[in-house]
């Protein structure tokens, strides 16, 4: 029997109802009164690779338009079973954004400021930069999967280690200090402060004897605090730990050595750890759950996943074949491209197109009002990286000990990543920066891509340098073996990924993006909860697949939001 809703709240509407929940308990209350109210459903658990009816697609065609990672997972599922597929790509290669440069790659760029550039990599045979993705986070099941069903071997990623470096410019006298040494100082100086608040009472109204006990034992050990009695009362303080590493002997040697343990290295002040702000670029990040361990990478770089796709549907991709118009009726899409200098169109009962809407909009096309407005107003992010061939694993020597991680700084470069891989080999490549804009607005990668070639890896080595001083030696990081990437200015891209949350209109844009234009489908991580992400590639892929194979049923459930870029892909 249908509930009436209006009647059981005393008269309320049900708009009045959830606005005052949402008033009271905030937004995951009223997320939880509209999943009890059956006005969201609860989204299942991801349990593999969806199955459809066998031969469910038989007489149907599809076209596909861009070899991207949504759209190969397109292809890879509706081929299975037996629909009629074909890719339309744009460029010579496939997989978009999923980009590993290797030796004779070329990477082509367009902008107001310089034209048209074109970069080659001159890396030695066997070394790769990935110059998108980069990692999968262990709760990223869909591209684990499809890791295991195309056979892509994986090993770890490491996100941080604790020998990892921070560079501010106001802080720490400007030089670089070990990521270890911040953290569990910063962590020993506030238990020491919450313990003084306790034993001062400051908490009494908020604990009861017995906790408050608890509480400074919690604190004793969460920032190995020194206990002293005073006046018959715990007096708790932090005077370093070893878990920054060993202090040296009285003889100024490392220590432990023959003679003497380990004991605490020299502890920065509170005041000097305050003025670093060092929490302010991105230190933190490790503890977001997009980027805690376990994470895995391809063996051999990130475009061995497209390599495991091309395996399976590479046979149906067209390269070289931009499409100059899509015009859309009820019984299918026609699509007109360019091969070469002659155009050619071609018909089909559904189309999905993984074209960023960033070059889709630019496209002739014939969409519905609201999917046209849609379409036209999601805005892409900019962000940039920046590789080094380097012919020494300095990180790994001595001076540092850094086996893979990221090293933070408020410079423009943002951050150094260290290879998950190939540890103790002679050459290696780094990824000298990865630089992102402010959230909805510009910032540093809007103004790394502004600069010409040189003047990024300029920038990039003065930047690293802070960090590592053997970035600025040629002889160990050639200038020459450096490559540098604006995806704002990628031909086939213009940015990194759908910059969702920024406008008043992106939840009626999202929301309308999520459904087709008749036989028209978008699909990518642009169209998912997970921008930047090729888990919200394939997300997006499995929703129109269902969509197209009517596994379920057209329609947006309410409440759906955009998600916030920003928060998921930089912070």
């Amino acid at each position: 029997m249908k509930r009436n809703f209006k009647s059981s709240v005393s008269g309320w509407s049900r708009r009045k109802f959830l606005t005052n929940v949402g008033k009271a308990g905030g937004s995951l209350a009223l997320y939880e009164t509209m999943v009890a109210l059956n006005m969201i459903p609860l989204p299942d658990e991801w349990d593999g690779i969806p199955e459809l009816p066998k031969d469910s697609g038989v007489g149907k065609s599809v076209l596909i338009l861009g070899a991207g990672i949504g759209g190969l997972t397109t292809a890879y599922l509706l081929s299975k079973y037996g629909y009629r597929v074909e890719i339309l790509e744009a460029t010579s290669r496939a997989g978009g954004r999923n980009h590993t440069a290797r030796r004779g790659d070329s990477i082509v760029e367009e902008s107001a400021e310089h034209g048209t550039t074109y970069q080659e990599c001159k890396f030695d045979n066997g070394l790769y930069l990935n110059l998108g993705p980069g990692r999968l986070p262990y709760h990223h099941r869909r591209v684990l999967g499809y890791c295991q069903e195309l056979n892509v071997k994986l090993e770890p990623y490491i996100m941080n280690s604790t020998g990892n470096l921070f560079y501010s410019k106001n802080g720490f006298d400007g030089s670089p200090k070990e990521y270890k040494k911040i953290k569990n100082d910063t962590r020993g100086y506030i238990a020491e402060l919450l313990a003084k608040a306790v034993n001062k009472g400051a908490l009494d109204e908020e604990l009861n004897e017995k906790d408050k006990n608890k509480l400074l034992k919690l604190v004793q050990h969460f920032g190995e605090l020194e206990v002293e009695k005073k006046r018959g009362k715990n007096s708790y303080s932090y005077n370093g730990t070893t878990r920054d590493g060993c202090g040296k002997d009285v003889f100024g040697a490392e220590t432990p050595n023959v003679h003497f343990n380990c004991d605490n290295p020299e502890t920065f002040s509170l005041e000097a750890l305050l003025d670093s702000n060092f929490w302010e670029s991105g230190f933190y990040n490790p503890m977001e759950f997009e980027w805690q361990p376990t994470l895995f990478q391809p063996v051999g770089g990130m475009d061995q996943i497209v390599k495991g796709f091309l395996r399976a549907v590479g046979h149906l991709v067209t390269y070289n074949a931009p499409v100059t118009n899509v015009q859309v009726d009820d019984d299918g899409v026609t699509v007109t491209y360019m091969d070469g200098a002659s155009e050619l169109t071609k018909r089909a009962d559904y189309c999905v197109s993984n074209i960023p809407c960033s070059i889709l909009k630019n496209i002739e096309n014939n969409f519905e009002s609201t999917f046209k407005t849609a379409v036209d107003r999601t805005l892409f992010a900019s962000s940039c990286k920046v590789g080094w061939q380097t012919n020494t694993r300095f990180w790994e020597s001595d001076k540092y000990q850094i086996y893979g991680g990221i090293s933070w700084t408020d410079e423009i470069i943002e951050q150094i990543w260290y290879p998950s891989n190939d540890y103790f080999s002679q050459k290696g490549t780094l990824t000298g920066a990865y630089i992102h804009d402010m959230e909805c607005g510009t910032g540093n990668a809007s103004k790394f891509g502004e600069m010409s070639l040189q003047e990024r890896l300029q920038a990039a080595k003065k930047s690293g340098s802070k960090l590592h001083d053997e970035i600025n030696d040629e002889d160990i990081v050639p200038t020459e073996l450096g490559l540098s990437i604006a995806w704002q200015n990628v031909p086939n891209a213009k940015g990194a990924w759908a910059e969702w949350g920024c406008e008043p209109e992106d939840e009626e844009d999202y929301n309308r993006l999520l459904l087709p234009d008749r036989r028209f489908y978008i699909v990518g991580d642009q169209v998912s909860t997970l921008p930047g992400w090729q888990e919200g590639a394939m997300m997006s892929a499995e929703h129109v697949v269902e969509l197209i194979a009517e596994l379920k049923e057209a329609v947006v459930p309410e409440g759906v939001k955009p998600p916030n870029s920003f928060e998921v892909t930089t912070r």
